[in-house]
């Protein structure tokens, strides 16, 4: 009966579980201590009684939910009085593991309120009775309301097909099980062959790892014109931080971070999920995550992300995604978006540019709704810093992209390196600006991490970061005038900056992978292995696992095969006007040795100019001018036609080039360079 005709309203079911003779008005049940009661049908009473002791159960393959008055509660010892259901239904049996050395796979018995797949409402895996009222035509389902006020317990899984869910409201109060897996997530997507659009929907979570909204193994999630807001719990008394998949319930201190609930989680290999007309919050850790994945999309537009408490991201890039900011405006305490292995765009919401979404990521916008999205520039406003990057997350090169009418106002750095190698192109031909309070734009430092910090279950409460020792000895054979795979290379064109550019680093062994762990340490499927990178690349929280300290890869000058290496600073920049210091450094924390306690100390770094040891910094100038104002160390400068250095008003620029005062003009110069003012 019910599998063509699955797709049934809330209604339809209690009038059909009435007519089967299951449910009795003002029926009462009482399971006393010791004895055994099997629901082996969807039963509705007004009064039940679980003692302690007893035990109540489904038969073989089914699991069972209790709902009171149309919301989802554990099944406990305890009195209940109201509306009862309680609904046996098959178990929804979902796979987790990491592997590469994490550990066994893991079952979760997943249960949830709606179960779709290709026929529709599949009765037999859904808690329709936690459901509410609600209407189904063809693969359109309206309505939905759904409460949960017990652990684990999911609100609409999408298993397979293409759904669509208009006005749907779930709010949610309880912790969940497991963010890497869904599992108690309020909306999830998961297959290939899936695609769920949710519009108009009102989205609330409040609990440890509850997670609002989930994609995973190749869907397609499309949410739009919706409020999605997740907010914190309270962690058991004996929960210690870890780094465990599946077992960690906050954010990892070395992160900067605190939090207990991502408000959204991307998952699995080639998934897509795309934000429009949405306002996406979590109260800590972070807004938009991409986690145990690779090659996965993340697409914003026209929304508003925001951390509504005092520390968190906005969005987090690992294993090759590509997340993408078109028009909307992000507000966070720490991060606009952390990447590690992965890429992040911020444009413009233009109609070209939608347009080309809609085809892309097989939207399905109406030539109406394409026409409401009003073109929009993107903004990040942080308290801290606008993109941080660290590690490799199992990729070659991280990407950072800012185009179009883009501006970033942050109190910090507008972006942090640490670490990492990485690729950043920021082109101001449409407007972009970069507004940094502390009036940095771009630092460099050594990556802030605890070492042997991995997906082992480490206690990461005992975890201790030390600044390295001074002074910082030399590598040999590093070029600090060459470009290498392993460097950092930013292009800015066609932009006035006001701010410094440093070169903090003392030496990297991140050249290929990251430190700190045994080759193979990493998890499969997190990332894609790069050269000198042992295979892995996820970690919880989207931390990069511990690939074998590989040294620098090959690049133009050769790089270093193995061991420690330098990393460069490369910085080019067109048509464009930089006012500021440009400089290696020495970079230091205030506190020289950091804990879990001293977690808002990471990223924060102290700069003194000086000579590069390991840290190369090499500028060239196209058609641009750079007005310097402080001392600034560099290695290689290039002074290209149409540009020039100069001083601020009543001051005057020099060079000098491994002691020796040398004009400056058209040119290049190698070797120990110092511009400064008089």
């Amino acid at each position: 009966m019910l599998k063509s005709s699955s797709i049934i309203t809330a209604a339809a079911f209690l009038i059909f579980i009435a007519a089967a003779g299951q449910s009795a008005p003002a029926q009462t049940k009482i399971v006393d201590a010791g004895a055994s009661w099997v629901v082996a049908e969807p039963t509705t009473l007004s009064n039940l009684t679980i003692a302690e002791g007893a035990e109540v159960k489904a038969a073989d393959g089914h699991i069972l939910t209790l709902t009171v008055d149309g919301v989802e509660k554990d099944l406990k010892p305890g009195t209940y009085e109201g509306k009862i259901v309680i609904t046996p239904a098959e178990e929804n049996l979902v796979q987790f593991g990491m592997g590469g050395g994490m550990g066994s796979t893991t079952t979760h018995h997943f249960r949830q309120a709606v179960y779709l797949d290709a026929s529709g409402v599949e009765k037999t895996k859904s808690v329709l009775a936690a459901a509410g009222d609600f209407d189904v035509s063809g693969s359109e389902i309206d309505g939905l309301n759904i409460r949960s006020e017990g652990e684990n317990f999911n609100g609409v899984y999408a298993a397979d097909g293409t759904f669509t869910l208009k006005d749907a409201k779930l709010h949610f109060v309880g912790p969940g099980g497991n963010d890497f897996a869904g599992w108690g997530a309020g909306i999830m997507s998961s297959g290939k062959n899936t695609t769920l659009i949710v519009d108009k929907a009102d989205v609330y979570t409040r609990g440890v790892v509850r997670t609002t909204m989930v994609a995973d193994k190749g869907s397609n999630l499309i949410v739009k014109n919706s409020h999605i807001e997740a907010k914190e719990g309270v962690q058991p008394a004996d929960y210690q931080s870890n780094t465990t998949p599946g077992k960690m319930r906050d954010v990892p201190w070395m992160l900067g971070l605190a939090g207990n609930c991502r408000a959204t989680n991307l998952l699995g290999d080639n998934t897509i999920a795309t934000y429009i007309n949405s306002y996406i919050a979590a109260e800590g850790w972070g807004v938009l995550s991409v986690d145990s994945s690779t090659n996965t999309k993340l697409t914003v537009i026209n929304s508003k992300v925001e951390i509504t408490g005092q520390s968190g991201y906005g969005t987090y890039s690992i294993g090759n995604a590509h997340n993408a900011f078109y028009g909307s405006t992000v507000t966070v305490p720490d991060y606009g978006a952390i990447v590690t292995g992965g890429n992040v765009l911020f444009g413009a919401s233009t109609p070209e540019t939608v347009a080309r979404l809609n085809n892309d990521l097989k939207l399905g916008l109406t030539s109406a709704e394409l026409a409401a999205i009003k073109p929009t520039q993107t903004i990040v406003n942080s308290r801290r810093f606008g993109v941080m990057i660290w590690g490799q997350g199992g990729a070659a090169v991280n990407t950072v992209k800012i185009m179009d009418g883009t501006v970033f106002n942050t109190d910090e750095a507008i972006i942090v390196d640490r670490g990492a190698s990485a690729t950043i192109d920021v082109d101001g031909t449409k407007g972009a600006q970069l507004n940094s309070k502390n009036g940095i734009i771009l630092q460099l430092m050594d990556l802030d991490k605890a070492p042997g910090v991995r997906a082992n279950g480490l206690n990461l409460t005992t975890g201790v970061y030390k600044d390295p020792a001074l002074p910082t000895a030399k590598i040999a054979g590093f070029d600090l005038t060459a470009t290498h795979n392993s460097d950092v290379v930013a292009t800015f064109s066609n932009i006035a900056l006001n701010g410094d550019f440093y070169n903090g680093i003392t030496s990297s062994s991140t050249g290929g992978g990251m430190p700190g762990g045994p080759p193979g340490a990493g998890a499969p499927g997190g990332g894609m292995p790069g050269p000198g990178v042992a295979p892995g690349g996820s970690m919880p929280g989207g931390m990069p696992s511990g690939g074998a300290p590989g040294g620098g890869m090959p690049g133009p000058s050769g790089g270093q095969a193995s061991g420690a290496a330098g990393k460069n600073l490369i910085l080019k920049f067109e048509n464009s006007a930089v006012a500021g210091v440009i400089t290696a450094s020495v970079a230091r924390h205030a506190k020289d040795t950091l804990t879990s306690a001293d977690y808002k100390l990471v990223s924060e770094v102290k700069n003194t100019p000086g000579a590069a040891v390991n840290n190369g910094v090499v500028v060239a100038l196209d058609h641009s001018t750079w007005t310097v104002t402080g001392a600034s160390y560099l290695t290689s400068l290039s002074i290209g036609d149409g540009s020039r250095i100069v001083a601020p008003q009543g001051r005057t620029a020099t060079l000098t080039v491994d002691g020796v005062s040398t004009p400056i003009g058209i040119g290049d110069y190698k070797g120990a360079i110092v511009v400064n003012v008089q």
